[in-house]
């Protein structure tokens, strides 16, 4: 029988080469040369667009003045774009820019991809029990997170 840390190191590895095999479907990604930070702030506004600067500090837990620089970048390059909240006047709401709609585009192909070559091989059980497990694990270090 393994023991824990066995387990862990094989689900770490697992992670691992799933990235790796996974590099070359993600390149179509490198050519936007964002930052992991950018890139984790785009992708959030790709799938909750609008989306607003509190929206971002709540999910990722940093200050408001770390998601002003970042989202001023994200502007400038042209991969969002910020309008006022026309039902409340102090809120600004984050859209997608021209760049940001490309990258948007690059990940529902890749998505698709997923789908088409990858996921279909497992049963709706398998996707389902992984998605659990990650979403168990994702609450667990948000807890952890929270309580530094």
């Amino acid at each position: 029988m393994k023991s824990l840390d066995q387990y862990i190191k094989e689900l770490h590895y697992t992670f691992d080469e799933t990235s790796r095999l996974l590099t070359a479907d993600l390149d179509t990604l490198s050519q936007f040369n964002l930052t992991p930070q950018q890139e984790s702030y785009l992708m959030y506004c790709v799938q909750f667009e609008p989306a607003t600067a509190k929206d971002l500090v709540r999910e990722f837990q940093v200050s408001k003045s770390a998601i002003s620089q970042v989202v001023a970048r994200l502007e400038k390059d042209r991969f969002i774009e910020r309008e006022k909240n026309p039902d409340n006047k102090r809120e600004t709401l984050i859209y997608l820019g021209p760049k940001g709609r490309m990258f948007a585009r690059r990940i529902k192909d890749f998505n698709e991809k997923m789908r088409e070559e990858y996921y279909t091989h497992l049963s709706i059980h398998e996707i389902e029990t992984v998605i659990e497990s990650l979403k168990k694990l994702n609450m667990v270090i948000k807890e952890k997170q929270e309580s530094l």
